[in-house]
C-alpha cells in the first residue's frame, strides 16, 4: 500500500476516535442530588431518576419518598431528591406500635404524625436526629385522671405515663400494705379513675368472759322450788388474739390467729329441793291470811317499813325470813311465797309473831 494510502487510513480512524471520546463527555450529565438532606452534584450518564439512584448505590424501599418519580427521565441540571424512610417503634400512652416516617428528626416525626398537642412528653429531644435504622420514642399526652386518696377526690391533670408515676408525681407515697385501684406499671388513659387505698393490718388481742356452768345437787330435805348456792359461780376468760385488717378507716376483716383460756370458770354448786309443798292457799288452813296482809302492808307484796327493817306483805325482818328458808329480800318475793313462808311461820310460833295484826287471821 502506497504510504499516502496508509496515512489517509490512519487519519480517518483518529477522527473516529476522537469523534466517540467527544461523544461519550457530550453524553454525560450534571444531576443535583439530595439525599436526606444532604446535596451533592453528580456526573452521569444515566437516562432515568432510578438509574441516577442505582448508580449512587441508592437501594429504594416501599415508604421512601423521591422526586421525580423513578422512571422519569433526567436531563443535565435536574434535580433529583430521595428521603428515605426510617423505622419507629412509637409508644403512646404505653400503647406500642410500628410506623414508618421520612422525617429526619424527632420534632419533624411529631408533625409527620398528628402529635401537634401543646404538654407532650417525648422520650428524645425534638432537635435529635433519626437513625436511618430507626429508633423507639415514647409519647406521653396529657389527660385527667380523677384521683382519689386519703379522703379527697379531685381530677388532675398530668403527662404521667403510668399509676405509680402519678402517684409520685403528686407526693403520694404507699406503705408496704397499701392498695390502689390500678396496677402502678399501669399505662393512663384520660378520665380512669385511680384510688389508693390505705391498709393497716395489726395484730389485737381481745379478753371475753367464758360463762360458767351450774351444778345441781338435789336435796330431799328442801321444799321443790327451794334452791340455795353453796358455791357461787365465776365466770372464766378467754384471751383471743386477731390479725385485723382495716382499709380506710373501716375493718374489712379479723382472721383469729390463737385463741386461749387464760382463767378457767366455776361451776355454780346448787342444791335444788325435792320435797313436795304444803298447800300455801291463803283459805287452805281456815286462816284468814288476806286480813292480816291487809292490816300489815295493805297487801302490798314489796310493802317497806319507814325504817325499812320490815318487808313484804307480812312485814318479815330478814332475820325471821330466813329463818323459815327465804332467801333473798322478802319483798322481791312472790305474794304466794311470803304466805306460804308466813303459815310455815304460824305454825312454828303462832299469831304471836304479829302482836298487833295477828288477831285479824281469825276474822
Amino acid at each position: 500500500m502506497r504510504r499516502s494510502l496508509q496515512l489517509s487510513l490512519f487519519a480517518l480512524v483518529l477522527l473516529g476516535l476522537v469523534g466517540g471520546t467527544l461523544a461519550f463527555f457530550l453524553a454525560q450529565k450534571s444531576v443535583s442530588l439530595t439525599v436526606d438532606g444532604q446535596t451533592r452534584d453528580v456526573g452521569t450518564y444515566a437516562g432515568t431518576v432510578a438509574e441516577v439512584l442505582e448508580d449512587e448505590g441508592l437501594t429504594l424501599t416501599a415508604h421512601d419518598v423521591v422526586l421525580p418519580a423513578p422512571d422519569q427521565a433526567v436531563a443535565d441540571g435536574d434535580a433529583v431528591v430521595l428521603t428515605r424512610a426510617r423505622p419507629l417503634e412509637l409508644v403512646v400512652d404505653g400503647v406500642a406500635r410500628e410506623v414508618q416516617v421520612t422525617a429526619l428528626s424527632v420534632e419533624e416525626a411529631l408533625e409527620q404524625l398528628g402529635f401537634r398537642t401543646d404538654g407532650l412528653v417525648v422520650s428524645a429531644s425534638r432537635s435529635e436526629r433519626l437513625p436511618l435504622e430507626g429508633m423507639r420514642l415514647s409519647i406521653t399526652t396529657p389527660k385527667e385522671v380523677v384521683l382519689v386518696a386519703d379522703g379527697q377526690e379531685r381530677v388532675v391533670t398530668t403527662t404521667a405515663a403510668t399509676a405509680g408515676d402519678l402517684l409520685a408525681e403528686q407526693g403520694i407515697a404507699l406503705s408496704g400494705t397499701d392498695r390502689t385501684s390500678l396496677r402502678l406499671s399501669q399505662a393512663l388513659l384520660n378520665r380512669m379513675r385511680l384510688q389508693v387505698y390505705r391498709v393497716q393490718v395489726s395484730e389485737v388481742t381481745e379478753a371475753t368472759p367464758v360463762a360458767h356452768g351450774r351444778v345441781e345437787t338435789q336435796d330431799a330435805e328442801a321444799f321443790q322450788g327451794d334452791e340455795t348456792v353453796t358455791v357461787p359461780g365465776v365466770d372464766g376468760e378467754q384471751t383471743t388474739t386477731y390479725r385485723v385488717t382495716v382499709v380506710d378507716g373501716v375493718e374489712t376483716s379479723r382472721e383469729t390467729l390463737s385463741s386461749t383460756v387464760t382463767r378457767e370458770p366455776v361451776d355454780e354448786q346448787v342444791t335444788v329441793g325435792t320435797k313436795a309443798r304444803p298447800t300455801n292457799s291463803p283459805s287452805a288452813d281456815g286462816l284468814n291470811w288476806a286480813a292480816l296482809a291487809a292490816c300489815e302492808s295493805g297487801g302490798r307484796p314489796n310493802a317497806v317499813s319507814g325504817t325499812g327493817k320490815y318487808r313484804g306483805m307480812y312485814q318479815f325482818s330478814q332475820a325471821t325470813w330466813n329463818s323459815v328458808g327465804g332467801t333473798g329480800d322478802p319483798a322481791a318475793a312472790s305474794a304466794d311465797e311470803q304466805t306460804y313462808r308466813a303459815q310455815l311461820l304460824y305454825q312454828r310460833s303462832g299469831a304471836g309473831q304479829w302482836p298487833h295484826c295477828g288477831p285479824r287471821l281469825f276474822n
